[in-house]
């Protein structure tokens, strides 16, 4: 029904190119294509509030031993919007990304990487943090249309492991006045795309527990099996996008379907108790070439994995990448996914993490891919 509903809202938006990939469940070809530029404030479809009750993610009579997601390791892409535009021949920007339905379905991608900007004519569209000069075209356009192509792919393989999203501010968040990052624009967009019962959010994982912390120490994450056919969204940020949605977006924390990214540096100071995500990712030095994670956080990234968050790297270099799987870093990303992480294993594109595997770990059961 949901989907019936979209490809009938597009249509009558005139977006027959684009609905007819969607339909097909096809990659989208290249570009932007733009399917909301023009639609009016309400005539997003709306398929219910965002606090929907969601399934029980984790019942109260849960295997204690079972898989949970702080157990999986999954391989990402950074800037996973990237297609090879580049009319500066800039060679740091000579690198490309599938739609992607396949990179979840060819390169086995569970952790994508996404800049928006925020517009309110034409959805949340993805930009670079560069310049637009630099990424004039994305290989989905919209957040929304990105997240209707990872919907149909999903459909096709219900029980694929936890994808999560690193959701980051466009840099002009800055430098646009008078423009605000629509958060809760944002979250209605995952909503109306992927449904709320595939989001699973901070509630979902706290439960009765007074913070995330305290759940992770106490319960722990959910299973694996609770998880599959779901989706994770991240907040990568840690200044105004962040403020502006505790204060306006995510001021009631049963609400939030984003959970907020944490600074390593930070992670013992009990006043950060809803922040179990921490990011390994290297700042711009001035360098473009420069991209990654810094080999001596290597030691604090395993401490924070062992203790029970979860932890994000990224390389481009084959060697490092090796040595985040050390690390027990749960999501890698890299800019060449061919090239650094290879075919997908026979068994699946999930690997037990080994900081944190249980001991009887079988990648095979992280999830169930057609």
């Amino acid at each position: 029904m949901r989907r019936a509903l979209l490809i009938v809202i597009l249509a009558a938006l005139g977006c027959d190119r684009e609905m007819a990939s969607m339909m097909e469940g096809g990659p989208m070809d290249g570009g932007r294509p733009d399917v909301l530029v023009g639609m009016p404030d309400g005539m997003m479809p709306d398929f219910g509030p965002l606090d929907a009750e969601p399934p029980d993610v984790d019942p109260p009579d849960a295997d204690p031993n079972a898989l949970r997601v702080n157990h999986m390791q999954v391989r990402g892409t950074n800037n996973s919007y990237h297609t090879n535009t580049n009319p500066f021949d800039l060679e740091f920007r000579d690198y490309y990304h599938l739609p992607i339905s396949e990179q979840a379905g060819e390169q086995g991608i569970r952790f994508f990487d996404f800049d928006l900007d925020p517009d309110r004519d034409a959805g949340l569209v993805l930009e670079p943090r560069v310049s637009d000069a630099l990424d004039i075209e994305t290989i989905c356009g919209t957040w929304f249309t990105c997240l209707f192509e990872l919907d149909l792919w999903m459909d096709e393989n219900p029980q694929h492991a936890l994808i999560v999203f690193f959701i980051a501010e466009s840099y002009r968040f800055n430098t646009r006045p008078g423009l605000f990052f629509q958060l809760d624009d944002l979250e209605r967009y995952a909503v109306d795309a992927l449904g709320r019962e595939r989001i699973l959010s901070p509630a979902d994982v706290r439960r009765d527990h007074p913070t995330l912390r305290e759940a992770i120490r106490q319960r722990g994450w959910p299973a694996v099996e609770q998880t599959q056919g779901k989706v994770m969204l991240v907040l990568n940020d840690w200044a105004e996008a962040r403020a502006h949605y505790l204060e306006h977006g995510g001021n009631d924390p049963d609400d939030r379907l984003l959970f907020l990214i944490g600074d390593p540096d930070q992670a013992d100071d009990p006043d950060t108790g809803d922040e179990v995500v921490f990011s390994f990712e290297p700042e711009f030095d001035g360098d473009p070439w420069y991209f990654e994670t810094d080999p001596t956080e290597l030691d604090r990234m395993r401490e924070l994995a062992a203790a029970g968050y979860l932890v994000h790297g990224v390389s481009d270099d084959p060697q490092m990448i090796a040595d985040l799987q050390a690390a027990g870093a749960h999501f890698i990303a890299t800019r060449y996914p061919d090239d650094v992480f290879g075919e997908i294993p026979p068994v699946g594109p999930v690997a037990c993490n080994p900081v944190t595997r249980l001991d009887d770990c079988d990648p095979a059961e992280f999830e169930a891919v057609r």
